[in-house]
């Protein structure tokens, strides 16, 4: 059997990387055979036939079901010559409908190696503050993918298999008796240890990035980082990482579906006045209108301002008024406090004859 570098070819044609486990390969395998099978591709057969037993090859390679060739063969070039000129031969409309990217029908590229593949979607939630889902903003994220090992590009993984030294991977010795050390097979476990992986083949590497959240957004909304998922296996793209949002509304704000509630503060003499009044509320100014002679503890309700849902709905705002000193209150005269208690007091007669 040749060296390990001459594994990494049937790990190609299944589009795997050489940590790929056992049910990896065999996933691959069924997948690629389905594919490329003759009964499946009826009037490509000719075309799609190479592949097909090369990736029959591979999977009995991979699996010990077959020894590999002494020497690896050169990269065959003839299936995408042929599918280029069973191509040339057809009415433009059916190559258009048949048209595929820049390689040949074999699931493999025009030099032999394996078709790009793309990296996995890294799925997170992002938990989002009540402000930002309300008005919008960037909140950092943190999460992790694993790849390869870039140490030992995943051969050290324990269901990693390399060539018997006793036999040279023929699983036989020279007088034609079965390999002890292989017991047959002509492979064997990987012996090698790495330290970066911890003979895992993989490694976890961590990403961040500042997610933008666009205002109005609501539980359940997916926002997609391109780019920002699993790497991809020979060439081929990163998935994406796709966070799901989730929205803490913290200690001041209590929720009920798409409804919102707290507590404003309000000074006794606007309160008593009524009149228009600016309030500090999920981190903007938000004007509303007060009522005269409003009590505290009553409920200001703002339709539409609390949070959103997919469909465009908005919840309501409901304000509960908590009632506070003015902050000109400290700087009142002598004077102006007699004149204020002066006249509480001529309302509170007023009050009682009006009673009687």
């Amino acid at each position: 059997m040749g060296t390990t570098r001459d594994l990494d070819e049937y790990y190609k044609r299944l589009g795997l990387p050489h940590a790929a486990s056992p049910a990896d390969i065999k996933r691959a395998y069924r997948r690629l055979r389905a594919k490329y099978h003759p009964d499946r591709n009826k009037g490509d057969e000719s075309a799609v036939e190479p592949a097909f037993k090369r990736v029959q090859e591979a999977f009995e390679i991979l699996t010990g079901k077959r020894q590999p060739p002494s020497r690896m063969p050169a990269a065959s070039h003839g299936d995408g010559r042929a599918a280029e000129a069973r191509h040339r031969s057809r009415a433009p409309e059916d190559a258009v409908r048949t048209a595929r990217p820049a390689s040949g029908p074999t699931g493999f590229a025009s030099n032999g190696g394996p078709l790009p593949v793309r990296g996995a979607n890294r799925h997170t939630q992002l938990y989002v503050p009540l402000d930002v889902a309300m008005n919008g903003g960037d909140v950092p994220a943190s999460y992790q993918v694993t790849a390869t090992c870039r140490k030992c590009h995943g051969m050290s993984a324990p269901h990693m298999a390399k060539p018997c030294e006793h036999c040279g991977g023929r699983g036989h010795l020279h007088d034609g008796t079965v390999c002890e050390a292989c017991a047959g097979r002509g492979r064997v476990r990987s012996t090698l240890w790495c330290p970066a992986c911890q003979n895992k083949g993989v490694e976890l590497y961590p990403k961040s990035d500042a997610i933008t959240v666009p205002p109005g957004a609501w539980d359940g909304q997916r926002l997609v980082v391109t780019g920002g998922g699993f790497p991809g296996l020979h060439g081929g793209a990163a998935g994406d990482a796709i966070f799901t949002i989730a929205i803490l509304c913290g200690s001041d704000f209590q929720r009920e579906g798409l409804d919102l509630s707290g507590d404003v503060e309000i000074d006794f003499v606007t309160a008593t006045l009524g009149g228009p009044f600016n309030a500090r509320v999920f981190g903007r100014d938000l004007r509303m209108t007060i009522p005269p002679n409003a009590r505290h503890g009553s409920i200001i309700r703002l339709a539409a301002h609390g949070l959103s849902d997919s469909a465009g709905r908005r919840g309501e705002l409901k304000l509960r008024i908590v009632l506070a000193m003015p902050q000109e209150a400290p700087h009142l005269t002598d004077e102006q406090r007699r004149l204020f208690q002066e006249m509480f007091d001529d309302a509170a007669r007023r009050s009682a004859s009006a009673t009687c």
